[in-house]
């Protein structure tokens, strides 16, 4: 996964909160509580500018939910209809936005309206505390009625049955306010999570207590980072032995009096400490790299002897991660500083691999001498020009190319 879908993830939440508000302050009927359900749903096409998950999901999950026929309506005109409906001028740019996040299984989506429409005095009392969640205490209990509900059938098989937090789980997650709410699915990258950490057959209660346990460690502050762990590559976050080698990149600050800097133990047995003006143009560039690097999962080291400023999951699609150290400066000084903790940072991360992808981050583009060196050493440059990413470095380019503008 990436920070990207993490904010998706987010942004759902803050829809189905909002509309939440309105639909659950009266007695909801069974067509809106799946309306919420389906807001949390997306299908095969996701992205794009039109992609068909928000004529075939989105939209008839808005009309469940304000009981209006939006069915031969764009989703602008959607947006307009529901806001104007529920006299909320705010749930427009809501609804603009992409949100969705979870390919519930398509041989239940049918049942599923049905099964919601039978269980629809529990489920009301369940989203309803879920919308007001304080602590995760509340949360392990609500897990613990999700469980004790009866299995949503198959459609035309009613003996098959799929477990309900499949289905009310992602919910939970799109209506707590505090967003620590786990998905508990049977997605792949959510069951490799409970196998890892060991309660992939235990009860909800336990696999709640868990996975909520994880918050708070590698830089997951809440349940959006969490669902991020389940990929593979991801759980050494915070299953590693020394979890600080490897943690989820967060904004950095730019304005203050205190403004840290991950070097700056090492620049002072070099040279002077790096000026205030300096660590704000550091932090400014780390925070343009993160956004323009949405797409992937960023972490940051913050290990007493690891401290690299970002580390860039499968950079090249290829299984490789890409660790940059970034400079405020294009001065030969800094650009052999930069040299050497690259490569002290890759082997001790990596150990003594036979090719490193290490890069430097720099406030414009190096003079040749510099570019010469630097690949020389297999060590690729980077640097950001008109909101967009821009390499010299050969095997860079792709990645610079792919990398979308800044906002």
């Amino acid at each position: 996964m990436s920070q990207m879908w993490a904010e998706r993830q987010r942004r759902t939440n803050a829809l189905v909160r909002r509309i939440a508000s309105h639909v659950l302050k009266a007695d909801a009927d069974s067509s809106q509580l799946f309306g919420l359900c389906k807001l949390t749903w997306i299908t095969n096409a996701y992205e794009g500018e039109n992609p068909a998950y928000i004529q075939s999901t989105k939209i008839p999950a808005l009309s469940d939910v304000a009981g209006i026929d939006l069915r031969q309506h764009t989703l602008p005109g959607a947006a307009s209809l529901v806001s104007a409906e529920f006299g909320d001028p705010g749930l427009e740019s809501l609804i603009l936005a992409h949100t969705g996040f979870t390919n519930f299984y398509k041989a239940y989506r049918n049942s599923a309206r049905l099964w919601v429409d039978a269980n629809r005095s529990v489920l009301t009392d369940i989203f309803r505390q879920a919308h007001l969640l304080s602590t995760d205490e509340q949360g392990q209990r609500l897990a613990r009625r999700i469980a004790a509900l009866p299995p949503i059938p198959k459609a035309n098989h009613p003996n098959q049955g799929m477990r309900p937090d499949f289905l009310v789980t992602p919910v939970c997650f799109a209506l707590d306010p505090r967003l620590r709410f786990p998905i508990i699915n049977g997605a792949e990258r959510v069951q490799v999570l409970l196998r890892r950490i060991g309660v992939v057959d235990s009860t909800a209660t336990e696999k709640y207590r868990a996975l909520v346990s994880l918050i708070g460690r590698g830089g997951v502050k809440d349940a959006a980072d969490l669902d991020q762990l389940g990929l593979a590559d991801q759980l050494d976050l915070v299953c590693d032995e020394n979890e600080h080698l490897r943690y989820l990149l967060e904004e950095q600050p730019e304005e203050g009096d205190e403004l840290p800097s991950k070097e700056e133990e090492e620049v002072e047995r070099l040279q002077q400490a790096l000026s205030g003006v300096q660590r704000r143009v550091h932090n400014r560039m780390t925070n343009q790299l993160r956004h323009l690097l949405s797409r992937w999962t960023l972490l940051e080291g913050r290990a007493m002897n690891c401290k690299y400023d970002v580390l860039v999951r499968d950079y090249d699609r290829a299984g490789n991660d890409l660790l940059i150290e970034v400079k405020s400066s294009t001065d030969p000084s800094q650009i052999r500083m930069a040299i050497g903790q690259v490569y002290a940072y890759w082997h001790r991360l990596n150990g003594s691999t036979d090719e490193i992808h290490c890069a430097i981050l720099l406030p414009s583009q190096p003079v040749n001498s510099a570019l010469d060196l630097l690949d020389w050493l297999e060590i690729g440059v980077l640097w950001i020009e008109k909101d967009q990413l821009h390499t010299t470095t050969d095997w860079l380019c792709g990645f610079a190319i792919n990398s979308p503008r800044l906002l």
